[in-house]
C-alpha cells in the first residue's frame, strides 16, 4: 500500500487549528476522536466532540473537506455547489450552537435553483417560476411540462 493521501484537519477546545494534507505528524499523532469523512455530517460531528474538549482529527480521501458542501467543475466550464443546497435542511440548533453565522454561514436562496447542462450544448433551468419551469421542461418534452405541475 503506498502513501496514505487525502486532507486531515484537527480541532482542539472547539477551534479549528490546521487543515493540511495528510502528513506522518498529523497521522502519528494520538487523537481522543477520529472522525472518518471530512463532509458535512463528518465536520459537524467533530466541531460538536471538539467543544465537548477532545482533540479531534478528521480524515478526508480528498484533497478538500465539505463533502456535498463543495463547489466544483464538473462539467468544463461550469461549477456545481454539488448538493450544497440540502445545506437549507442543516437544523437551525446546529446552527447555532456551533456559531456558524459568526464563522461565515450564509444560506442563500437560489433562483433559478436548478441548472442542468447537457453535454451537445441544451440546458434545462428550474426555479420558483412555474411559467419558466414549463418552457424550460417544453424543450425536451411537451407532455412533461403538462405533467411537471401535477408531479
Amino acid at each position: 500500500m503506498g502513501p496514505m493521501r487525502g486532507t486531515v484537519a484537527s480541532w482542539r477546545k472547539g477551534r479549528a487549528f490546521s487543515s493540511s494534507s495528510s502528513s506522518t505528524a498529523s497521522l502519528n499523532k494520538k487523537w481522543d476522536a477520529v472522525v472518518v469523512g471530512g463532509g458535512h455530517n463528518g465536520l459537524t460531528a467533530a466541531a460538536y466532540l471538539a467543544r465537548a474538549g477532545l482533540s479531534v482529527a478528521v480524515l478526508e480521501r480528498r484533497h478538500v473537506l465539505g463533502g456535498a458542501a463543495v463547489t466544483e467543475e464538473i462539467v468544463p466550464g461550469f461549477r456545481f455547489s454539488r448538493c450544497s443546497y440540502l445545506q437549507s435542511l442543516l437544523r437551525p440548533s446546529v446552527i447555532r450552537e456551533l456559531e456558524l453565522t459568526r464563522h461565515g454561514l450564509k444560506l442563500l436562496r437560489r433562483s433559478p435553483s436548478s441548472f442542468t447542462p447537457c453535454l451537445d450544448g441544451r440546458y434545462l433551468l428550474l426555479g420558483p417560476d412555474a411559467g419558466l419551469n414549463h418552457s424550460e421542461i417544453a424543450k425536451f418534452s411537451k407532455k412533461d411540462a403538462l405533467a411537471f405541475p401535477r408531479w
